[in-house]
């Protein structure tokens, strides 16, 4: 209870301070306005962490007493510019008129729907995503239990301590103010929040009434990748989020948006290495917004956020040699076939129908019939042929990812026979994964993600040919295809990597809204959004809600899962898990021989409360543990040699080894 209430408390003290900044910095733009509280609540939660993590200060009450001086400084200095009440109203009228389209009711109420759903699955149930457990939250664990943020002497893949650290740094302060990892989700369900109203600011930025706007935005919340991941404790919602703040900043008017924009870029580049791709296509949006005298502040203050957020890289220099840690590890062939056989593949994985799993494909057939169905019992109400023939295109776009499979068929087809064709046969790999498998890290956009995505390079060119919208809308939708030639070039190929585009996608489908105009393909898109993002989150194969579709049986329900099966079976340790949690005290201090490939962070329990000792090769005692636990990989390299005071138990859950303190060494 002292944790909840000790998260409420940061919580409210970041948004206190926040929205009265913003309220001073911000136009009168509800987006921007929103936008610039949540940058500036991420910048100020950055900075007391670091500082408290120089003398090895984070816990709960000196990161509380840390926030609460910002806080007071920040109401201190704007307590006689800021207009907060100013802004909520015009946040209500906003709303309220952009609610006028039903539409946009319509898709609230899914997305509302799928956010509260996530929001409850991420506080009700364990974090089971293996990077999640293996990298990101254990990352955070090993800095709570130092005290302090930073480059920690352990037993990690050297990977993690070289990502960039700020989502880290959010899960850090869940974990010390709530003590618990139940809280982890709630970064990323605000990123999602924070990726859906920045959608919509870019929309505006580019000109679109705010109905549009919004319906922009409602779309992005509905994609696959972006649903799923509201619940985890994954980072790429909170990179996107940054990148597409930056955007709208640098559309927006105010001496101040440059600067924002910078402290966004600051914020993303210092969450993730592939935020650095945004850079050129964020100078350009600075080049292409209109007011060319402003066109040098921008591109610097994108220039600076770039140099500040990239401070991580240099302490990688430092530790390792190497700006990025060594990291990728894989070979990659940077010649130009190999580039384009990577983009190419990834391009078709865009191709995907995530959660349609055997019958459930035929749902979008199910929604068109009800489109018919209440478009007839509306037509006879009003005596109005219009409501059926626009029904009829609705349901006929609805039915559009039917075809899902069989175009993927064809495309996975094409691509091997065209280097089969020009004699590269090494190139002509399978495209990978099951394109029904919904999960948030494999997961891309779904049918609709494809939709706009494509249509965005037609839409957005006619758009602007006819001064419907600016030219730096077509940087918009540009945006996914340059996205996937730059990893392309960067990284080896994973089928994994539409999570990245987060960003670009956003920035695409805000700019593709335009066919909102045409209100029966609005209609279908919507139809397909709604059932897209069901089956993506329903049919979740990491964390299955349980509930049969069409498809049927269902799948055990995540929910019921005890948290060893739960958590345990993603990161192949379930009898360990479940030996830990029945037999060794929640405080107890533990000895781990551990590798980077082992999840360490399962021995942490739910609360957090056990201390990890973690044991060198060959050594001989942990003095503070009272138990001890031997992984099979650290068997198998050089184990520790525990002295006489450990007594072996005749287990070995999930393989382990488990040691009993007996006396003294």
């Amino acid at each position: 209870m002292i944790g909840a209430l000790a998260l409420v408390a940061g919580a409210a003290l970041l948004a206190f301070g926040s929205l009265r900044v913003a309220a001073v910095l911000a136009p009168r733009s509800t987006a921007a306005w929103l936008l610039t509280a949540y940058v500036a609540a991420w910048a100020q939660l950055v900075l007391v962490l670091w500082a408290l993590s120089l003398p090895g200060w984070v816990s709960r009450w000196p990161l509380l007493a840390g926030l609460a001086v910002v806080c007071a400084a920040l109401t201190v200095d704007t307590r006689l510019r800021s207009d907060v009440g100013g802004h909520v109203n015009e946040a209500y009228l906003t709303l309220r008129d952009a609610l006028s389209d039903p539409l946009c009711v319509l898709l609230g109420v899914v997305v509302l729907a799928g956010f509260a759903y996530a929001v409850a699955l991420g506080l009700a149930t364990p974090q089971n995503d293996f990077d999640s457990i293996v990298d990101h939250l254990w990352r955070a664990a090993v800095w709570m239990q130092n005290g302090a943020a930073g480059y920690p002497d352990c037993a990690c893949a050297p990977y993690v301590n070289a990502y960039p650290p700020h989502a880290e740094l959010g899960l850090l302060a869940t974990m010390t103010l709530g003590g618990a990892d139940r809280y982890a989700a709630l970064v990323q369900g605000s990123a999602y929040l924070a990726l859906v109203g920045g959608t919509v600011g870019v929309a505006r930025g580019i000109g679109l009434d705010r109905p549009a706007a919004l319906l922009a935005g409602l779309l992005v919340g509905t994609l696959p990748v972006v649903a799923l991941q509201a619940s985890t404790a994954q980072n790429d919602l909170v990179v996107a989020a940054f990148l597409v703040a930056a955007v709208v900043f640098l559309l927006a008017h105010g001496r101040a948006m440059p600067w924002l924009a910078g402290a966004a870029t600051a914020l993303a580049i210092g969450t993730k290495v592939t935020a650095m791709i945004s850079l050129p296509l964020l100078a350009l949006v600075a080049l292409l917004t209109p007011a060319a005298r402003l066109q040098g502040v921008r591109l610097l203050g994108v220039a600076l956020g770039a140099a500040a957020g990239a401070y991580w890289y240099v302490v990688n220099w430092r530790h390792t040699g190497s700006w990025d840690g060594g990291f990728p590890y894989e070979d990659v062939d940077h010649g130009f076939a190999d580039t384009s056989a990577r983009a190419l593949r990834s391009a078709i994985q865009l191709i995907e129908l995530p959660g349609a799993v055997g019958r459930d494909r035929w749902l979008y057939a199910v929604v068109a019939g009800a489109i018919l169905a209440v478009a007839g019992a509306v037509s006879l109400v009003r005596r109005s042929r219009g409501a059926i023939a626009t029904a009829c295109v609705a349901a006929a776009v609805t039915l559009v990812p039917v075809a899902v499979p069989d175009v993927r068929r064809y495309a996975d087809a094409a691509y091997r026979e065209l280097w089969r064709t020009v004699g590269r046969d090494d190139l002509a790999a399978e495209v990978g994964r099951d394109i029904t498998r919904s999960a948030s890290n494999v997961t891309w956009y779904g049918p609709l993600g494809l939709i706009l995505v494509i249509a965005a390079l037609v839409v957005v060119a006619v758009a602007v040919r006819r001064r419907m919208l600016p030219t730096v809308a077509l940087l918009f939708a540009a945006a996914p295809l340059y996205w996937i030639v730059a990893l392309s070039a960067m990284l080896f190929y994973q089928d994994a990597a539409g999570r990245f585009l987060m960003a670009p996608v956003a920035l695409s489908v805000a700019s593709t809204v335009a066919l909102a105009r045409v209100r029966p393909l609005a209609w279908g898109l919507a139809g397909i959004a709604a059932t897209s993002m069901a089956l993506a989150v329903l049919g979740d194969s990491k964390r299955p809600s349980g509930i049969a579709l069409l498809e049927r049986p269902a799948p055990t329900s995540y929910w019921s899962q005890p948290r060893w099966q739960a958590q345990g079976f993603e990161v192949h340790v379930p009898e360990l898990v479940r030996y830990v949690d029945g037999h060794v005290p929640s405080d107890a201090t533990l000895g781990l021989a551990v590798t980077p490939s082992d999840p360490a962070y399962v021995f942490l329990g739910r609360d957090l409360d056990r201390r990890l000792d973690l044991l060198d090769p060959g050594a001989s005692d942990a003095p503070q543990a009272t138990w001890a636990f031997v992984s099979p990989t650290a068997r198998s390299q050089v184990a520790p040699r525990l002295c006489a005071g450990w007594r072996k138990l005749g287990v070995a859950p999930s393989g382990w080894e488990v040691y009993r303190r007996a006396g003294r060494c």
